[in-house]
C-alpha cells in the first residue's frame, strides 16, 4: 500500500503529468504553432514576389516541386493542426484531453516538395517543427491511451525531469485522496493525477472523467531487473550515473530481460547504459488507483526536500525498513559495518552511545 504521502520522485512526476496536461502548456503548443505558420507565410509570399515557380516549374515534374502546389496541399495540415489545438484548448473545460496530431501533421506535410525554398530557409522550418514535435510529445505521452500502461515510466519521467527541472524551483504541494478511488480500465470519478495504491515504485498517471477515452490503464512498475537495478543503484544512481548503469549491465550481462534487446550489449558504452536498461526494466499490472490533489498555491523548495530526501535516504533508525540493498554502519557500535538486503529490519544496538541510527557506507565493495 502507498503511504499517506508521496516521495520526492511521485513528487516530481506529479509535477511533470499536471503541467503537460495543463491548458497553459497547450497554448505554449499553439504559439509555436502560429510562429511556424506566419513563418511559412512570409515563405510563401517571398517566393510569390520573386518568382520563384517559374525555375521550378518542369515537364517531367511539372508543379511538384512548386510553392504553389505546397501551399494547396501541404499547408491545409498545418492550418488543421492549429484549429485542432485551439479545439483542444476549448475542450479542457469539459474535462476532455487528446493526443495533439504533431506526427500526423509532419506525415502529411512530408509527402510534399519544399525546394521552392532556400537551404537555409528549409533548415529553419526544419528545425521549427521539430520544436513543435518535441514540445507536442510531452502531451501525447500524458494522453496516450493505445498502451497498455501509457507511454510513461520511471526511465521516461527521468529524461522529461531532467530537460525541465529548471522550470521547478519549487514543487507544488500536493496530498493523496484515499477517498477518491479508480480501478484499472475505469474512468476516473475526478480528472488529475492518480498513483498506485499497491505499487511503491510505480509511475504515476494521468486520467480524466470527460468522456470514456481518459480512462486509467495499467500501472507501470519494475520488472525484477528494473527492481534489482533500483535496490541496487538506489534512486540517486539510477538512469542518471552513467558508469554505474554500465557496471550494473555487465554485472548482470546474462539477465533475460537484457540479452532480449536488439541493441544489448554485454559491455555498453556508458552514456548507452541507461537507455539500454530502460527499455527492458518495466513490465504493468492492474492496480487501485488513489488521486494526487494538487494544493493550489501551496508550494515547496525543491532544494530543502531533496536534502531532506537524500539524508534519509543515507540515514535509517532502528526497526526501520532496508529500501535499498547495500553495506551499512552504525556509530553505535565498532566494526557494526555489515549488508542489508531490501525489506531487511535495521536492529537496536545496545549501546551507550544512544539511538541506533544506520547510515549507508560510500564504499559498497
Amino acid at each position: 500500500m502507498n503511504s499517506s504521502s508521496l516521495s520526492l520522485w511521485q513528487k516530481k512526476q506529479a509535477t511533470l503529468l499536471y503541467f503537460f496536461a495543463s491548458e497553459e502548456y497547450l497554448r505554449g503548443l499553439q504559439t509555436k504553432v502560429q510562429e511556424i505558420q506566419n513563418f511559412v507565410d512570409v515563405l510563401l509570399d517571398l517566393s510569390r514576389a520573386e518568382g520563384r515557380d517559374r525555375f521550378i516549374r518542369n515537364s517531367r515534374w511539372g508543379e511538384r516541386d512548386t510553392s504553389e502546389n505546397w501551399s494547396n496541399h501541404a499547408w491545409s495540415f498545418l492550418a488543421d493542426f492549429g484549429l485542432s489545438v485551439s479545439r483542444k484548448i476549448s475542450d479542457l473545460t469539459s474535462d476532455i484531453y487528446r493526443i495533439t496530431g504533431a506526427n500526423q501533421c509532419g506525415r502529411g506535410m512530408s509527402e510534399f516538395s519544399m525546394d521552392w525554398t532556400t537551404p537555409n530557409e528549409q533548415e529553419k522550418f526544419d528545425l521549427m517543427f521539430a520544436s513543435i514535435t518535441n514540445y507536442a510529445g510531452y502531451i501525447d505521452k500524458t494522453m496516450d491511451r493505445t498502451h497498455r500502461a501509457g507511454q510513461w515510466n520511471d526511465f521516461r519521467f527521468f529524461l522529461a525531469w531532467e530537460k525541465h527541472a529548471n522550470l521547478f524551483p519549487k514543487l507544488p504541494k500536493f496530498r493523496i485522496r484515499s477517498d477518491i478511488v479508480a480501478k484499472t480500465n475505469e474512468k476516473p470519478p475526478k480528472t488529475g493525477v492518480y498513483t498506485s495504491s499497491s505499487f511503491a515504485n510505480s509511475s504515476l498517471q494521468f486520467a480524466w472523467n470527460g468522456d470514456d477515452y481518459g480512462k486509467l490503464r495499467e500501472c507501470s512498475i519494475f520488472n525484477s531487473l528494473g527492481q534489482h537495478a533500483l535496490n541496487i543503484l538506489g534512486r540517486s544512481k539510477l538512469w542518471r550515473d552513467e558508469n554505474a548503469m554500465s557496471a550494473f549491465v555487465r554485472k548482470n550481462a546474462e539477465s533475460s530481460d537484457l540479452i532480449k534487446d536488439p541493441f544489448y550489449s554485454a559491455s555498453p558504452e556508458p552514456q548507452l547504459a541507461p537507455s539500454l536498461v530502460g527499455r527492458n526494466a518495466f513490465t504493468s499490472a492492474p492496480t487501485e488507483w488513489y488521486y494526487v490533489e494538487l494544493l493550489s498555491g501551496e508550494f515547496e523548495l525543491i532544494e530543502e526536500i531533496e536534502n531532506i530526501s537524500v539524508f534519509n535516504e543515507l540515514r535509517k533508525t532502528a526497526g526501520s525498513i532496508c529500501e535499498q540493498s547495500g553495506f551499512y554502519f552504525t556509530p553505535a557500535a565498532r566494526g557494526s559495518r555489515r549488508k542489508f538486503d531490501l525489506g531487511d529490519k535495521f536492529p537496536a544496538i545496545d549501546s551507550s552511545y544512544g539511538n541506533s541510527i544506520w547510515q549507508w557506507d560510500e564504499e559498497q565493495n
